[in-house]
Order: structure tokens, then C-alpha cells, then sequence
């Protein structure tokens, strides 16, 4: 409940431009294999975040788009929150960061939310403006970064915790 809260005073008192990016790492995955799909854990972390971000749509921000990677971990953590939103995925290449970080930025108003892994995240932030060193253990996938002003030097972050 207190997550919730957060998430709705951030997502109310935010301006119409520049967007508020949330960025989150895959569920947890079925094994180590390149492309392994989410576990059940990880299925349950993807049904939670959409739970939450679908408390921001109710207060009033909109979700503009949806960004995963090739991988399908992390579009299946999107899934949930895609059929909820009517928002479709859009996939992108792990390693075209700059490609990107240039559709996230051409977004103006609402939310733009984005599912990588534990290695992109941090350049995805640092890009956006966010503060260099941030990183994210191979073991964590509770963090959900919330960028705002991204673009600007320096992009605000918060980090909180989703799921179990």
C-alpha cells in the first residue's frame, strides 16, 4: 500500500512533459539459458507490476508505451500489463541503446515504461540522465527505477520495490 501511495503522489505531481519513465527488470526467469521465459515467480512479479502501474492509469496518468527487449522475459513481464493497458509492446534490440533512448524521448506526457535486464538498465538511465553507478545484482528483480525530467542532466530517480 505504501508503494502505491508513492507511485500515485509521484505520478499526479508530475507536469505533462517531460514523460515519467519506469524502468524494471525482467521477472524471474525458468533458468540461465539466453532467452528463458519467466518462472512462476516471475509470472506473479509481472501480474504485480501491472497491478501497480494500473493504480497510476486510475490516477489519471496515461501509459504511452511499452518497450522490451528481444528477450522474451522481458516481454512476458510486460504481458500483464499490456492486456490491461491495450498498450502493445514494442520490442527492441538489448544492444541499440541509443535507437531507444530516442523513442522513449519522442514521447511528450504520460508514461513510458520499459523492461531490460540487469547489464542495460543502467546505460538506458545514464542516457536518459540519470546519475552514472546505479546497479542492480543479478538476484534482484524487485527494483522499479522511476525517472523524471529524463533527458535532462540530471534526470531525478527513484528507486522502489515491487513484488515479494
Amino acid at each position: 500500500m505504501r508503494l502505491l501511495l508513492a507511485l500515485t503522489m509521484v505520478a499526479t505531481t508530475l507536469p505533462a512533459a517531460p514523460n515519467l519513465v519506469i524502468l524494471v527488470r525482467h521477472g524471474e526467469r525458468d533458468s540461465q539459458a539466453a532467452d528463458a521465459p519467466l518462472n512462476a515467480a516471475g509470472r506473479d512479479r509481472a501480474r504485480e507490476l501491472a497491478h501497480v502501474l494500473e493504480a497510476w492509469t486510475a490516477a489519471g496518468a496515461r501509459i504511452r508505451a511499452l518497450f522490451a527487449t528481444e528477450r522474451q522475459r522481458t516481454q512476458q513481464t510486460l504481458e500483464p500489463l499490456s492486456a490491461s493497458t491495450h498498450v502493445p509492446i514494442t520490442i527492441v534490440n538489448t544492444k541499440e541503446t541509443d535507437s531507444l533512448v530516442k523513442k522513449i524521448l519522442a514521447f511528450h506526457g504520460g508514461i513510458v515504461v520499459v523492461a531490460g535486464h540487469s547489464n542495460t538498465l543502467p546505460e538506458i538511465m545514464e542516457a536518459l540522465g540519470a546519475p552514472s553507478g546505479i546497479e542492480i545484482a543479478d538476484a534482484d528483480f524487485s527494483h522499479l527505477f522511476v525517472l523524471t525530467k529524463p533527458g535532462a542532466s540530471p534526470a531525478q530517480v527513484v528507486d522502489l520495490c515491487y513484488g515479494k
